[in-house]
């Protein structure tokens, strides 16, 4: 009777765990070694042949963001005057950023910074793989005085 209710509850176990869930995530970054695979246009690239390019370059960039940022609607958590993050996002194959993410612990800073990051409107030279514009992530780390 033992082995009648091991197996059983064996094969309810293998029925309720081996279930599987459809899902709607996002595709995995491609790395080097699929890059001699034919280019999807849904995939974001981490690393393509060519990077995206801000117009006037990454420090226009930066001048854009540190004008747009407003530092007086967050506060430095645990006594710190600085405040580090890394903004990560898309960009498209039409030169807009998409997908905009801050890695940092205080939600009032993660969400300013997000804000200031969408306020800038210009649109980024796309990067490419194979000289055709893909959908690629940018990371760009942050550091913020508060004094």
């Amino acid at each position: 009777m033992k082995y009648i209710i091991t197996a059983i509850a064996s094969i309810f176990s293998i029925t309720a765990f081996g279930q599987v869930v459809s899902s709607t995530e996002v595709p995995l970054p491609v790395s080097q070694e699929d890059k001699n695979k034919p280019i999807d246009f849904l995939i974001v690239y981490e690393n393509p042949d060519v990077m995206p390019d801000f117009p006037e370059g990454i420090s226009a960039f930066r001048t854009q963001f540190q004008n747009a940022v407003d530092t007086n609607a967050f506060h430095p958590e645990n006594g710190e005057n600085d405040l580090k993050a890394l903004i990560s996002f898309i960009i498209e194959r039409d030169g807009s950023m998409t997908d905009v993410k801050v890695n940092d612990s205080n939600e009032k800073f993660n969400t300013e910074v997000k804000k200031a990051v969408r306020s800038i409107k210009d649109k980024w030279k796309p990067g490419k793989i194979k000289g055709q514009a893909v959908r690629s992530r940018y990371k760009i780390p942050l550091t913020i005085k508060i004094s």
